[in-house]
């Protein structure tokens, strides 16, 4: 009798143990991309265009609470809108495509927004600018590669949201310049 249990034991350890080890293996991110309906790049393009947006439309929401230059706030408020507009098109992407995506930006993104409503006057202008300069640069870019994706859906948002990405680096540099 405790022969049979003790064989009994270690075959459901063994049980436990083959499943547990599988779920750490390469095809469980197969299966996870599997279910999202795209592969690793689509996966990042999707993710890093509606993180890069829910940041930029948190920073813009506090430079138009502390900003008392006109021309930065009014790209607050263009970044406001047209990022609001694009991130309804990435979001509904993301549902077609089954990817989560957070309705809250990231902690490392947190900590930069909490840093920037510290600032106040042409300190925090210069920095908030900055920021928009940095992070367009990098929207830039993904959305480059984005139009080079093997998703339709995706190139045709890369190629729709592209002009409005380009003409707001333009105008954040233009500021920057500015201040």
């Amino acid at each position: 009798m405790n022969l049979k249990i003790k064989t009994l034991s270690f075959i459901t350890l063994a049980a436990f143990g083959a499943a547990s080890m599988q779920s750490c293996s390469p095809d469980r991110a197969k299966a996870y991309n599997a279910r999202t309906d795209v592969n690793a790049n689509g996966l990042a393009f999707i993710k890093g265009a509606h993180e890069g947006g829910l940041t930029e439309i948190e920073a813009s929401k506090i430079a138009q609470k502390i900003s008392t230059n006109k021309a930065v706030t009014d790209f607050a408020a263009m970044m406001i809108k047209d990022h609001s507009e694009a991130g309804t098109e990435v979001d509904k992407l993301a549902d077609e495509k089954q990817v989560f995506v957070r309705d809250s930006v990231n902690h490392e993104h947190k900590i930069l927004l909490d840093s920037l409503s510290k600032k106040s006057g042409a300190g925090f202008d210069k920095a908030y600018i900055e920021m928009m300069v940095k992070d367009h640069e990098e929207a830039e870019e993904l959305f480059k590669e984005g139009k080079e994706s093997t998703y339709a859906d995706i190139r045709e948002l890369s190629e729709k949201i592209y002009p409005k990405i380009k003409a707001h680096l333009e105008s954040a540099i233009s500021i920057n310049k500015s201040l």
